[in-house]
């Protein structure tokens, strides 16, 4: 298994244990951002439709995710849990534009 998976499973992992009331643990959120910029910075990006992925789902899961709470009993939970992976995902967000970033600034070794 590749280190980008390992990153993305620990990411889905940690947020879902983030969203148990008994553990709360205030910097849950700096966890998964540091999680996100590594998977970021590790990950393929090289793909145009994979970068745009993750772009979307970035700005897409945080809005539709507050549409959960509707739901009895389940839905505050289920919001939680996409919410903080949301977190993440807007860290390796950010890690995969500053890399497209830098790649357009310094020349190719090609």
């Amino acid at each position: 298994m590749r280190a980008e998976r390992i990153l993305v499973a620990l990411l889905v992992v940690v947020a879902v244990v983030a969203a148990i009331p008994q553990l709360a643990f205030a910097p849950w959120g700096i966890v998964l951002v540091v999680l996100g910029l590594v998977a970021g910075a590790i990950g393929k990006s090289g793909n145009v439709m994979d970068r745009m992925v993750i772009y979307l789902a970035a700005i897409a899961l945080p809005v539709f995710s507050n549409s959960l709470d509707v739901i009895p009993i389940i839905g505050p939970l289920v919001n939680q849990v996409l919410q903080h992976l949301s977190t993440g995902i807007q860290g390796m967000a950010v890690t995969i534009l500053m890399v497209a970033i830098y790649g357009r600034i310094m020349p190719s070794s090609d």
